[in-house]
């Protein structure tokens, strides 16, 4: 077994991850980030372009209005400006540095001028994934991280007074490591239920289930119906966003008919299908789109829908305003946190959080390691009961969960259109299965990481539906078609937490939440 310690240990090696490990260095901290896949090349980051928000603070006001909006009631102003101010500063950063960036404003066709390095930000950049990953690792390592690829975590561990310290997994050859850390930084990324969106196949919701066996608190989890449109044919890495070939393109049914909003996934779950025009697009994209060989015999591209759940919803673990979560010693950031205060009931926006909440992490945990203070020795406690999913030898598929799991979320009728009878149905589904996962999963090498990944996958689920049966209205990415309208009760956050068996708490707003003035981040 490989043992190592550090001050600040950080799980996960995406943007939140590599954001929090840098800003845990710059504090003065020995960081060890230890990533699933390889740092810089994993996740849904690296599987195509994306959208930052970049305003500068001439336009926040409006970029906070229309967030506002967007969350339904349920964001607040003073997160958004927070969030706003840091991810300009940081990518200005990163501009300097080299990072190249292409403006999306009101898009003009034909208009792609990246901006050069050190040049001005609009409200929102593209950039390419791996090209941003792979400056994010360069910064990283210029800093002093040490980075260990394919080192993918099983547990965290406390000490007796419940302060996580350390957390084990495996790497290669089936082999455990172990880190002692006086601070532990989750940024695993969300939790996509095995949907198939690209670059998700990482995103099983593993920090979820870390975070919630140590006794953190989720918030949000109703707001995981996130679906995109991608190419039904083909393995195109791309969908419908800013950045993809067949971003602005004409959708309709196989009549011809023009589909929008809504409209979109009525179709689908109608089995009318929805398909993408290709008459209006560049010649540019078009060679883009012949070379995935995504088109059908009538020159369409059909499209499905994939489900982003948590990636691009707003559930996850409860965080303060340093990262913390409810558990001493456990800080957390990225798409495995709530973002409920920058989109409410909304989604989207990971890129930007995946900033401020890493850098925000990263900060407060090498304050909380005690960087230039005394050493504050804590050991692991005994090894306990047996975490779920990981017996010595495994009696039940991993596979069965993994199925039953996607059954029950993946399918619009299931995540996009809700009522009553199907979450019952879920509900009662999935918290049955939990038994057999919990006591009858495990493994060794490989195996284990299996068995640990549907254990979370199923743990997500549960906590996802539960909380979607007790918000009884449609708000935002939640959508009742026996409660189609928003309630005044809504104004509220649903705690989530619990294996075994599953609590709720509702936290009510207060009403003056988001006319909140804008704090300092």
């Amino acid at each position: 077994m490989e043992a190592f310690e550090t001050d600040v240990l950080v799980l996960g090696g995406g943007p939140a991850g590599l954001w929090s490990a840098i800003a845990a260095a710059r504090a003065g901290a020995r960081v060890v980030l230890a990533d699933k896949g390889r740092c810089g090349a994993s996740g849904p980051m690296a599987a195509g372009s994306t959208a930052l928000w970049a305003v500068p603070p001439s336009g926040r006001a409006d970029a906070v209005a229309a967030a506002l909006a967007h969350g339904a009631g349920l964001g607040d102003a003073g997160l958004i400006h927070a969030v706003l101010d840091e991810s300009y500063r940081r990518l200005t950063r990163l501009a300097h540095r080299g990072l190249r960036a292409t403006p999306v404003p009101t898009v003009v066709a034909g208009e792609d001028d990246p901006a050069g390095p050190g040049g001005p930000l609009p409200a929102r950049v593209r950039v390419s994934g791996v090209m941003y990953l792979r400056a994010l690792r360069r910064y990283a390592l210029a800093v002093g991280v040490v980075i260990r690829d394919n080192h993918p975590a099983l547990r965290l561990l406390t000490d007796a007074d419940g302060v996580v310290c350390a957390a084990t997994g495996l790497r290669g050859g089936g082999r455990t490591w172990t880190a002692s850390a006086r601070a532990v930084v989750l940024a695993t990324g969300g939790c996509a239920f095995g949907s198939g969106a690209p670059g998700t196949e990482v995103d099983t919701g593993d920090g979820l289930l870390f975070g919630a066996e140590v006794g953190a608190e989720l918030s949000g989890m109703e707001f995981a119906g996130a679906y995109a449109l991608i190419p039904a044919m083909g393995g195109a890495p791309f969908g419908l966003g800013a950045g993809s070939p067949l971003h602005g393109a004409a959708l309709h049914d196989r009549t011809g008919a023009p589909l929008a909003g809504a409209e979109l996934f009525e179709a689908l779950a109608r089995g009318r299908g929805v398909f993408a025009g290709t008459a209006a697009l560049s010649a540019a994209a078009r060679r883009q789109v012949l070379r995935y060989r995504v088109l059908d015999q009538q020159g369409r591209v059909p499209l499905r829908p994939v489900l982003h759940g948590t990636v691009l919803g707003s559930g996850g673990l409860v965080t303060a305003g340093d990262g913390a979560t409810t558990v001493p010693g456990l800080f957390a950031a990225g798409d495995v946190t709530s973002r409920e205060g920058v989109v409410g009931a909304g989604g989207g926006h990971g890129g930007a959080w995946a900033i401020a909440s890493g850098v925000w992490a990263g900060s407060g945990a090498a304050v909380f390691a005690g960087v230039g203070g005394p050493v504050r020795v804590r050991v692991p406690q005994g090894a306990g009961a047996v975490p779920a999913g990981l017996r010595s030898v495994c009696r039940f598929d991993p596979r069965a969960v993994v199925g039953s799991v996607r059954e029950h979320t993946v399918p619009p009728r299931r995540s996009y259109w809700r009522s009553a009878g199907t979450l019952r149905d879920t509900v009662a589904e999935l918290d049955g299965l939990w038994p057999a996962a919990r006591f009858e999963l495990g493994g060794s090498g490989a195996g284990a990481l299996r068995s640990r990944q549907a254990v979370a996958l199923l743990a997500a689920a549960r906590w996802s539906a539960h909380a979607a049966l007790a918000r009884t209205e449609s708000r935002g990415l939640h959508r009742r078609t026996d409660h189609p309208a928003a309630e005044p009760s809504g104004l509220a956050r649903i705690r989530v937490g619990g294996l075994d068996a599953v609590w709720l708490r509702r936290d009510p707003l207060p009403a003056s939440l988001t006319a909140a003035p804008p704090r300092t981040a």
